[in-house]
């Protein structure tokens, strides 16, 4: 008896459409977890940690906390702080914050290198603190009073600490004191009378003062120390 046999070309084109059906499994075993895979390592090798640095205020314009948060997925190998090239030490806080206390103005730089070697550089700004001195602003000589004008653009003047010194070594303290306006008044000695001034930080300017007479006018000469400056 002949028995029936399909035709060759639909056995040829079930044999096509079973190769075919082969890609959607290639592709999700083979070709996508190749790029995933390859995707993570990559990230991995080149991730970064992300590093903040905050500056934070003075309560005595003396020094102040810099504070140093690491953000990152990888453990930390290198932590550091510098402030103009040199290096503070750092107090561990929660999680992976540090802190360090800071006692002068300048730039301040965190240096942080994950353990897969990639590295980061921030750099802040210190300038809370106050390292200005006072400023003799203008001085005036009438009738043997002198008049003294001072300034502090951050922490203020410390009243308390201001004296003179006369010619013979003599303190002298100020006649009056007038805190709104910075203005005070000493009795002159003609032959020389030094006047110290603090901030409230400790910054001390120092001005030198001599009279003369030309006529009937007084003539005020004067000669700041320490950068402060003084007016005639």
């Amino acid at each position: 008896m002949d028995r029936y046999q399909k035709p060759s070309s639909r056995r040829s084109g079930r044999y096509r459409r079973k190769a075919a059906s082969e890609w959607p499994h290639i592709f999700l075993f083979y070709i996508l977890p190749f790029f995933v895979f390859n995707g993570i390592l990559l990230l991995l090798v080149i991730s970064k940690p992300r590093v903040t640095l905050a500056v934070g205020d003075s309560t005595d314009y003396l020094s102040c906390q810099v504070t140093l948060t690491v953000d990152s997925w990888f453990p930390t190998k290198t932590v550091e702080l510098q402030m103009d090239g040199e290096t503070l030490e750092l107090t561990k806080g929660p999680k992976r914050t540090y802190t360090a206390s800071v006692s002068r103005n300048g730039m301040a730089e965190a240096y942080v290198v994950n353990l897969n070697g990639m590295p980061v550089q921030v750099f802040r700004q210190v300038n809370v603190l106050d390292d200005t001195l006072p400023h003799f602003e203008s001085a005036s000589v009438d009738d043997g009073i002198l008049t003294v004008v001072l300034s502090d653009t951050q922490s203020g003047i410390n009243y308390d600490s201001i004296y003179g010194l006369n010619s013979e070594g003599g303190q002298v303290l100020p006649l009056t004191v007038n805190q709104e306006t910075g203005t005070l008044t000493f009795t002159m000695d003609p032959e020389g009378l030094q006047i110290f001034v603090q901030d409230k930080a400790g910054n001390e300017s120092r001005c030198n003062y001599t009279s003369h007479m030309e006529g009937t006018q007084d003539v005020l000469n004067s000669f700041a120390e320490d950068d402060s400056t003084a007016e005639q």
